[in-house]
Formats: structure tokens, sequence, C-alpha cells
């Protein structure tokens, strides 16, 4: 019986993991040997909540409808609500798999919550609401199994990590994925199943905390600094709980590792909104003296031709009329706008004055989908996303400034992830898979038909 062990490191980056770290994780080493590997092409953009549900379904943003953390609601300006579970209407592969009569264990998956019954057990991941009523674990008695044997079960993510020192940091994100994979590998032995699949999403949690302190190229990194080996430790702490795992598998268990994007360092941000205010594709009510926190309630959309959100990537919107609510773009004007917009934003320069290597991506060549409602008219990576953005403090002295109203951050996320899969067949560098090649090719090792909607390969 064919039964696949799925591990998701979020954030793993394949220049260390393949690279300069491989010779100091020797179980990711071992099981390279004996695997098929890959670079994983994210999505557009690579965000963790994006990525993963790609991952997931085995389709692209355009068709899962998740672009963001959040969304507006029938495109008004104000009700933006942040996604859930019941917003990715594709099935997951775990899903398929109960279709036919398969039973899986998924832990901490990425938008799981509120938690869609099928033939297994599910520990809801990050985007989960805190508090003991919540209903994060299926079916409830196993719930209350867990706590029996465990006491409080380890959450899913850090709240506010960035608001913690360095040190509470490092020590909450190893005692949570202690946790977690304790509570796995309980999972492990004492369940059936025919996949397991566990996400480790504290790894981003660790990415943007220590980057700058390990990458030469990044601004702010010094030379010998004592956090310079922090992120590389964790890595080897993972790789450590990675052989654990593997201890608990039958020799013929297939095996994949994967991650959804890498890390890189983000110098500093674009402030778009700002930006937009200047170029008078935005107007406000009442100009702005100060920076300030910016709210959709300032604007008067009587005279706004275009909004922003994003941290990382910017999402730009036109205030098209008859989709948003005041909208007054016409339609007969969307292509033009869309495309004097994206011209004048690849001439942005850098906060130094250099020239950014600035892509742009309209949303009728690259994001045509069923459920592509929610995509931004232009998606921008600013310098290959060595610049993030900043889309919600306005009043900044210059277009630069490394702070969102959640605060600063100094990493962003890369286009490449990791892939790795033991199968018993093929060994060695297979070159570059794209995400959603990924559930299509579960359902194919599990001897599983591929639904026809999905649109990516099966990686042999």
């Amino acid at each position: 019986m064919t039964k696949i062990f799925i591990l998701g490191i979020d954030g793993a980056m394949p220049e260390k993991i393949f690279g300069k770290w491989l010779d100091e994780l020797p179980n990711m080493q071992k099981l390279i040997s004996k695997s098929s590997y890959a670079k994983l092409k994210s999505t557009i953009p690579p965000l963790s909540v994006t990525a993963w549900t790609s991952i997931m379904s085995g389709k692209s943003p355009a068709d899962t409808g998740i672009f963001e953390y959040t969304y507006r609601k029938d495109h008004k300006y104000e009700s933006i609500k942040m996604v859930t579970s019941l917003s990715l209407k594709e099935k997951t592969f775990w899903q398929i798999l109960s279709d036919w009569g398969k039973k899986s264990i998924v832990c901490y998956p990425i938008l799981s919550w509120p938690i869609k019954q099928f033939n297994g057990y599910l520990i809801s991941g990050s985007l989960t609401p805190s508090g003991k009523e919540i209903e994060n674990v299926y079916p409830l008695e196993l719930k209350k199994e867990l706590e029996e044997v465990f006491g409080e079960m380890p959450t899913a993510d850090v709240p506010f990590f960035r608001d913690l020192s360095k040190e509470e940091i490092i020590n909450e994100v190893r005692k949570l994925t202690e946790g977690q994979i304790e509570l796995e590998k309980y999972l492990l032995k004492n369940k059936e199943w025919d996949l397991f699949y566990a996400l480790i999403g504290l790894s981003d949690r660790m990415n943007h905390s220590f980057w700058r302190y390990t990458d030469p190229g990044h601004r702010k990194y010094e030379q010998g600094n004592e956090y310079e080996n922090v992120l590389k430790d964790y890595y080897k702490f993972v790789d450590k709980k990675l052989g654990e795992i593997i201890d608990f598998l039958d020799e013929d268990t297939k095996i994949i590792v994967l991650s959804d994007h890498g890390i890189m360092r983000m110098h500093t941000r674009v402030n778009l909104t700002d930006w937009l205010i200047k170029e008078e594709y935005m107007v406000l009510k009442e100009p702005v003296t100060e920076k300030k926190e910016f709210n959709f309630e300032m604007v008067d959309w009587s005279k706004t031709r275009a909004f922003a959100i994003g941290a990382y990537e910017g999402q730009i919107f036109l205030n098209l009329k008859g989709r948003e609510p005041e909208g007054i773009v016409e339609e007969k004007d969307y292509d033009n706008l869309v495309k004097e917009i994206g011209e004048k934003v690849k001439k942005i320069p850098g906060d130094r004055g250099e020239i950014l290597k600035t892509e742009i991506f309209e949303k009728k060549k690259y994001f045509q989908g069923k459920r592509n409602e929610n995509a931004p008219d232009l998606m921008i990576y600013f310098d290959g996303l060595q610049y993030g953005c900043n889309t919600t403090l306005i009043g900044n002295e210059t277009f630069w400034s490394p702070q969102t109203a959640k605060g600063s951050d100094d990493a962003g996320h890369s286009k490449q992830g990791i892939f790795i899969m033991k199968n018993g067949k093929s060994i060695g560098y297979i070159g570059e898979i794209d995400a959603i090649d990924v559930a299509p090719t579960i359902l194919h090792e599990m001897e599983i038909p591929i639904p026809e909607d999905m649109k990516g390969k099966v990686i042999v």
C-alpha cells in the first residue's frame, strides 16, 4: 500500500539548503542523495498564503482567488476581510484523496480554518483565531486526546513576533517547533494514515527575523555579529527533527520535503501610496502634513484613479467604474491607464539613486482564471523584490522607508523554494518545477486520478 510523508518548511531557500549549508544538514543531505530534487518556482506573488494554497490545490492564484492575506468583499473600499479556508473554493490534495477513500493526517497547514470535514485528522495552522473555544483540531475527540498526552497543544505561530526581542523569538520558535514535531511523531506512531502532511511555518518567522545577520549582501549585515549563525542553527535543528521523523517511517514510504518560496534581503520599501498621491492618481480629502497610518476613509474617490495594497510586492487597483463602488475610470481607458502607471512605476529609482529592475505583472496577462476577481490590475516587484512596498503609512519625507504600519522588516520572499522527492524511482537534480505541479504529483504517486482542471504537470 502506497504511503507518502510530506514536510513543508516555509521559506526554505535553495541556495542554502542545496548549497552552503548542505554539509551541515546530514539528514537533508542523505535524503537528497536518494531523491529527485529541484528548485520550486513560487506563485506570483510569492506570499506564503498564496503559494501554499496553490501547492495544496494544484491551481494558480487566478483559480484559487488567493492573492493576499486580505481581500475586499464585493470590491468595497472599507470591507477588508482576512482570508480563511472558506476563501479557498478548490479542493486540497488531502480532500481529493479523501474522496477516494484515502486517510490523511494534516498538521498546521496554512488557511485551514474553519476546518472542512474529510477522511482523516487535521490541526489547523496559521490564520486560525486564538481562543480555547476555537475548533482548531478535527475531529474534536482528537483534541481531547492530544491535550491528555501533551497538556497545552503547541500553537502554529508566534503572535506579534516583530514585537519580541531576538532572544525571545529564538526561544519561542524553538519551543513551538519542538512541540509540533513531538505531536506529529505521536500521530505518526498511533494513527492510521495513507498521507501525512506537516508544515513548519515557524521557519518563516526565523527567516524574517535573522536573514540580515547571515547575508553578506545585505546593507545591514555586519561580519561576526552575534546572530550570524542563528538562522543556520535553526535549520540544523529542523534537520535533526527531520531525521527523527524519517526514523518513524517505513523504508518504502515516499517522502517529499518542500518550501513555498525562499527568503532574500529587502533593503527598504517604496512608499507606494505616497507616490500615487504625488502623481495625482490618488486624491485625499485633506492634505497630509505628517506621517500617519493610511485608511480608505481619507480618500476622495470622486477624483481617485488608483490605489494600492501590499508590503512586499505592490498591488495597484484601478478605481474602475462598475467594479468599485465609486469608480471613475472608464472601461475604455483601462488598458491605457494600466500601461501609463506601469511605465511610470518602472522609473521609480532606489533610495540611493540607483536604477531598479522593476517587474510589472498586468492582470489581463498574468492573472486569467475563474477566480481572478481579487487580482490587482498591476502587481509590482521592485528590484526583484529587494525593495518592498509601504502602502499603509503616508506623509513620509521621501518615497522610501523601511516601515509599514505593522513595523519594519529586513527580508522578503524570493521567487524560488525547494522540492525534494524520494519515490524509489529517479535520483538527481531535475531543474525547476512549478508550485502547481506538486498536487498532481502527489495524486500520481498515490495512484489517484488527477482532476482535469489541474494545470500543473506530474514531476517524473
